[in-house]
């Protein structure tokens, strides 16, 4: 007859304890080679040292305890343990390829706040769709966009119209000219008169910092989002978006899926 250990003993040689190999017993990835009926001993064979210390190993790798049932199960496939250890790796790389990319992140946080000393926060949102009237027009000046703004507003009901207004700059200071398009967001559709088009701002996935309304506090934060995008390989879609906020300046960029 085979030797055989309880529990405890077992436990012992193998390195862990008794309650995980009742653990395991549960769930079917190490169970006794026999029990007594009438006492309920679990009992162990010398064997399957080699199937615990396999699990072990695995474990501290990493390895699900899932995928383990599978491979002792089959215990000379070599291939599935091959499969298993190849999964433990490509985790294990994608994870210091995201611990990279953070330190990248916080690198150029620490940076940006050594520069400065007030660093600007950027932030992801989604914004749905929302019906607006809006006005487009090629301007010299970003002041003077405010003109197109006042007769949005005297053309638009105030009953239809919503919290939302600000500003899509389609063309920005980097081109030949301006190109802004004031624009109100709508409760309800309304008439459409000659002055305004109704439209749709589209859905989109924004980066968007916070900015006093003086231009120098502006550029600042539209050169953070640039730099945040650069930095983690997004791409401009559609206009920047400049909402009002009594006295301050959202700035949304609209991001392109990577």
């Amino acid at each position: 007859m085979p030797m055989q250990y309880r529990i405890g003993e077992f436990a012992a040689l193998g390195g862990v304890s008794a309650h995980t190999l009742r653990y395991y017993d549960q769930i079917g990835l190490l169970n006794p080679a026999g029990v007594d009926p009438r006492t309920g001993y679990r009992f162990y064979l010398p064997k399957q040292l080699q199937e615990l210390a396999s699990i072990i190993a695995l474990k501290e790798l990493g390895a699900p305890l899932a995928k383990l049932r599978d491979l002792i199960r089959k215990p000379q496939s070599g291939k599935l343990r091959r499969q298993v250890l190849l999964d433990l790796r490509n985790t294990v790389t994608q994870s210091i390829q995201a611990a990279t990319q953070s330190l990248e992140w916080i690198d150029a946080a620490l940076n940006e706040l050594d520069q400065t000393g007030a660093p600007v926060s950027v932030v992801v949102k989604r914004q749905p769709a929302m019906l607006i009237a809006s006005i487009r027009s090629k301007v010299q000046t970003y002041s003077e966009i405010e003109r197109f703004e006042q007769e949005l507003f005297a053309e638009v009901p105030k009953e239809s119209r919503g919290d939302l207004r600000g500003v899509l700059w389609h063309r920005c200071a980097d081109s030949d000219y301006l190109e802004g398009e004031a624009f109100v967001g709508l409760r309800q559709r309304v008439p459409k008169r000659g002055v305004f088009d109704l439209t749709q701002l589209p859905p989109a996935t924004l980066a968007c910092a916070y900015s006093p309304s003086d231009d120098s506090g502006s550029e600042r934060v539209y050169e953070a989002i640039r730099r945040w995008m650069t930095l983690r390989g997004y791409r401009l879609d559609g206009p920047k978006r400049e909402i009002y906020l009594d006295g301050m300046l959202e700035i949304q960029f609209p991001l392109k899926s990577h």
